[in-house]
């Protein structure tokens, strides 16, 4: 009976890879050809493979939808099964997915207008669709003006391009390659405005920056010899685009609002020395980030900037003496370390601040205080890298605060500077 049970039970294992996930689809160049023949919108679902968790229910939920959209749209299916190179995926559908399962709205002609992916068309297939029907709507338009760039010269190209760009939500016009590369190249000097609107990533834009920072392509101008006001004036002009100032492009407007930052602060750490520096406009250029915003990736880095940059604040660390602060680069700050719960008793202590991953961060002006009270002071000179400290702490009141304030610079890091405060009993 054993051995018929372990048989049995073994049975399963000999099926467990699934059948295949499917879709009744057409694949993609069929689709598309399809949708131009029909002047429909294309809707390829893309669900990754047999890999893809709850695939099955993905597809089940899908083959649905498009029985019930059939009217609007011609459904086509991709997946990874070929085990196909990036580069071919974006031969097939004119864009890099970023998670998989993903749905893609192409207009008749092909052109790229919006992807939805991840929990979005897994979890609330019925919200993503709302979506798309509206866009759908705009689908013919969107071939229209792609058509019409295609064909054109110069600023007209990117004039229609942009057009075009602007019937799409602003998180997937910036991707619509095709359109995108059209503005690019009709349109260097972005005479419409819609090169900086749409035709330029968020690195690429900082690129462009650097490149009027540093005299161009030749890049040969450094240090106090960029081209700040150059710089500071192109993306002043660019903020100051009529389109910029639309709500729905708000995210994009917190982009170039960072490169202002950028430029700003570039010139304040190549122009002045660390106790001269005025951080004022950099600081109201980061509110100004935040305000558009404050639940963005972007402004939520901008929230530590205007801290870290802001000439009265201070990095306080209040989990004693293990804990770690950070330091912006180019710029110096207070610090102040609560050491309450570790001093054991009267007695010489040593206190250090130890870099973390770089050796950029110089640290001075040692300080001790009791109840806020200054008990001792570091006998170094100002300019000096003191790394460790030694204080004589004395008999100290019931619940006393004992604090160790320093001032401390970061010199080196790409994104600043990062320490340890440790403190030991001689």
């Amino acid at each position: 009976m054993k051995h018929i049970l372990l048989a049995t039970m073994l049975l399963p294992g000999a099926v467990m890879v699934s059948q295949a996930a499917t879709l009744s689809f057409p694949e993609v160049p069929a689709a598309k050809e399809q949708a131009a023949k029909e002047g429909k919108p294309c809707l390829v679902v893309w669900y990754g493979s047999d890999w893809q968790p709850k695939v099955r229910e993905f597809c089940k939920n899908w083959e649905a939808i498009a029985k019930e959209h059939s009217a609007t749209f011609v459904f086509g299916q991709f997946d990874d099964k070929t085990g196909l190179k990036v580069d071919v995926r974006k031969k097939v559908l004119p864009i890099e997915h970023y998670n998989l399962p993903a749905v893609v709205l192409l207009a008749p002609d092909g052109t790229f207008m919006a992807e939805y992916d991840g929990a979005q068309v897994s979890q609330s297939p019925q919200k993503v669709m709302k979506k798309l029907i509206k866009l759908a709507e705009k689908a013919p338009e969107v071939a229209k003006l792609a058509q019409t760039a295609a064909k054109a010269q110069g600023a007209e190209a990117a004039n229609a391009a942009g057009k075009a760009l602007e019937l799409l939500p602003a998180q997937f016009a910036v991707r619509c390659g095709a359109l995108t590369g059209i503005i690019r190249k009709q349109d260097p000097e972005d005479t419409t405005g819609y090169k900086a609107l749409f035709a330029m990533e968020h690195m690429a834009m900082y690129g462009e920056i650097k490149g009027i920072l540093n005299g161009g392509k030749d890049g040969k101008l450094s240090g106090k010899d960029r081209k700040f006001d150059d710089a500071e004036a192109y993306v002043r002009k660019v903020l100051s685009n009529d389109r910029m100032q639309q709500k729905k492009y708000r995210h994009r407007r917190q982009q170039w609002l960072a490169g202002l930052a950028y430029v700003l602060r570039e010139r304040i750490v190549s122009t002045t020395t660390p106790d001269k520096r005025d951080t004022t406009p950099i600081v109201k250029v980061y509110k100004e980030l935040i305000q558009l915003d404050p639940d963005t990736q972007i402004a939520k880095g901008a929230k530590r900037f205007v801290h870290y940059w802001s000439p009265n604040t201070v990095t306080i660390i209040k989990n004693n003496f293990y804990d770690s602060g950070n330091q912006t680069l180019g710029f110096e700050k207070d610090w102040r370390v609560d050491v309450s719960k570790s001093i054991d008793g009267p007695g010489t202590y040593t206190f250090s601040l130890v870099p973390v991953d770089n050796g950029g961060m110089v640290t001075r002006n040692y300080r001790l205080l009791v109840n806020g009270k200054e008990v001792a002071k570091a006998d170094a000179p100002a300019d000096k890298n003191t790394k460790s400290v030694k204080f004589n702490v004395p008999a100290l009141p019931k619940d006393a605060k004992v604090e160790v304030q320093l001032t401390a610079q970061c010199n080196d890091g790409w994104f600043g500077c990062s320490g340890h405060i440790r403190m030991q009993k001689d």
